[in-house]
């Protein structure tokens, strides 16, 4: 990568003919950026500008400053006093982490649910039914649901997935128990999420201990933090646009303490505890020590900004959830 290959500053859009807007600004050199830094009163010291400079041009100017929100005073234009550059560095390298043991506990869940999906619903009402629209609630989601399943079959045709084209060989025609295992974990949460037959979806749900509700929910917002981890966007300081349903216990414990943020990755974990404490409890909890042992290795790196009390860790522990007026 060249040094001056890094786009930096904004603009308010392109210059359009008869338009209004600014022009974009230039982009700054890999140098430029580090000295922008330097004058903006972040400490660089302790760290060879040619490691900056390495730092700088392995990570987008924007993406970093996503990192820096806690040490930036915007109204001032500056970083606050005895803002660090190796503080933003560890930053990130804790939120790399971080995203790295989440996908790791979303994963068991999303094969869990293909998997459930299609055996239930295959034996409740055929291994074709997902074409059946009457199994359906919404007529469009159900039209993008198919548009979806045949643009599936398509790409593993083309890309010789055996189960793909085994079936479509044999068949002309996929059973929901291949069709699964092709398709996005998006795509089967709101084919989930869109089941008229209540039996069905209430099936489904019980594999997980949760109701239907609950779990159509649960579903479609781990699918939206999944993504943000797998294009390895930040978690650390972050509000999320999307928000879960939570069990009556767990909404009366945010009401209650100040130190919790349900619209930050705490709100995640607390999604996560409820379904795993009977899913596979153990493993919940080598996660939650994961997660303890990553906050030691970087003690600098505050845990607030995740939505973390102090106590994060022992109100994680599994606690019975007997109430939940979620019901179906």
């Amino acid at each position: 990568m060249s040094n001056d290959s890094t786009p930096h500053a904004p603009g308010n859009g392109a210059n359009q003919a008869g338009s209004s807007f600014s022009s974009l600004k230039p982009p700054l050199t890999i140098q430029e950026q580090r000295e922008r830094l330097q004058e903006r009163g972040l400490d660089l010291c302790g760290i060879a500008d040619v490691d900056v400079d390495s730092f700088l041009a392995s990570n987008n100017y924007y993406r970093i400053s996503g990192y820096w929100l806690t040490f930036f005073d915007r109204s001032a234009g500056r970083f606050i006093r005895g803002a660090r550059i190796a503080d933003i560095m560890d930053i990130m390298a804790f939120d790399s982490t971080l995203r790295r043991l989440v996908s790791s506990m979303i994963e068991p869940l999303e094969i869990k649910l293909r998997t459930v999906f299609a055996y239930h619903m295959s034996h409740m009402q055929g291994p074709e039914a997902y074409r059946n629209p009457r199994l359906f609630r919404n007529e469009r989601a159900f039209s993008r649901s198919q548009e979806e399943i045949d643009r599936a079959i398509r790409n593993g045709q083309r890309a010789m997935v055996p189960c793909v084209v085994h079936n479509m060989r044999k068949y002309g025609r996929l059973p929901v128990w291949a069709l699964v295992e092709v398709l996005s974990f998006g795509v089967v949460s709101k084919m989930y999420g869109n089941l008229a037959d209540r039996s069905l979806s209430r099936a489904i749900a019980s594999e997980f201990h949760a109701s239907a509700t609950l779990l159509k929910s649960w579903m479609e917002y781990l699918v939206y933090i999944r993504n943000i981890c797998a294009h390895y966007d930040r978690l650390y300081n972050r509000i999320f646009t999307k928000r879960p349903r939570f069990l009556e216990v767990d909404r009366r414990l945010f009401s209650e303490r100040d130190d919790m943020d349900a619209e930050r990755v705490f709100g995640t974990f607390v999604i996560l505890r409820r379904l795993y404490e009977r899913y596979d409890p153990e493993r919940w909890l080598t996660f939650l020590h994961n997660v303890q042992n990553l906050a030691r290795r970087y003690p600098n790196v505050a845990l607030s900004p995740l939505g973390f009390p102090s106590d994060w860790f022992e109100s994680l522990i599994f606690q019975n959830a007997e109430d939940d007026s979620d019901t179906d």
